[in-house]
């Protein structure tokens, strides 16, 4: 049974890769179209004007540019996101804060890393509830995550087994609603999103005690595109160019 089950999966990665959208497809139908979980500012989020904008989506905007075609940007919530509109061809390029994992990796292509971040504890400003980590004891707690983020996985590997309550939430804005309100002593987010919620909310939201785990984030696409070799090479000539640094003091760097 495990390996009708192995060569099932072998099976639909080859497939994958057989029919998984190439260069000269999207160049022949002039778009790039882009997937995206605009809820994780300052990577990608809705600004004053309805528009997403962000870090994720200045790479992706640059990707499409070279590759002489326009930028088709679709919002996708992360858990249908995260693998079946890529895998399905539902969108060409997806980008959203996305952890590189071995898992994932056996699923989609990735990129090379463009971001280096962490998953860390936000929590209400003043940390009334006493949060920390990991010196404090998070026995009894209830902590917040997002569906299918790395943070859920974290939470999962490293809480439970100390007594964590794990609440799982398809939108992050929810989980925020929630630490604001109380109702989580926690909710585990991406460090850049402390310091933007510190910007556009000030007095709301801090970070609690130590990262949990270092991660890198990729752009991501069907396993065997040839977008792979374009995206690295939109990467390589950013970083070259000065323009990713350029990008980062836009979004992340805090003046």
């Amino acid at each position: 049974m495990k390996r009708a089950l192995l060569l099932s999966v072998t099976a639909l990665l080859m497939a994958q890769a057989a029919f998984a959208t190439t260069v000269a497809e999207v160049r022949k139908r002039g778009a790039l179209v882009l997937g995206t979980d605009p809820t994780f500012a300052p990577f990608e989020f809705k600004g004053s004007d309805g528009q997403i904008q962000g870090l994720d989506i200045d790479i992706a905007r640059a990707v499409a540019r070279e590759l002489g075609v326009k930028l088709d940007i679709r919002a996708v919530g992360f858990g249908a996101l995260m693998p079946q509109s890529v895998t399905s061809g539902r969108v060409d390029l997806a980008v959203s804060a996305i952890t590189i994992t071995p898992e994932r990796a056996r699923i989609v292509g990735f990129s090379q890393p463009y971001y280096r971040s962490a998953q860390v504890f936000i929590v209400r400003a003043g940390n009334p509830g006493g949060f920390a980590w990991p010196a404090g004891s998070v026995r009894g707690k209830t902590i917040g995550v997002q569906a299918n983020t790395t943070g859920q996985f974290v939470a999962n590997d490293l809480l439970k087994s100390k007594g964590v309550t794990i609440k799982v939430y398809d939108d992050f804005a929810a989980g925020l609603a929630d630490v604001r309100a109380g109702r989580v002593a926690a909710l585990i987010g991406d460090a850049p999103t402390v310091a933007d919620l510190k910007g556009r909310l000030p007095g709301q939201f801090e970070q609690a005690g130590q990262a949990l785990v270092a991660e890198d984030y990729g752009l991501v696409f069907q396993k065997g595109s040839d977008l792979a070799a374009a995206v690295n090479k939109t990467l390589a000539r950013l970083r070259a160019s000065g323009e990713y640094q350029q990008l980062l003091n836009k979004w992340i760097v805090q003046k």
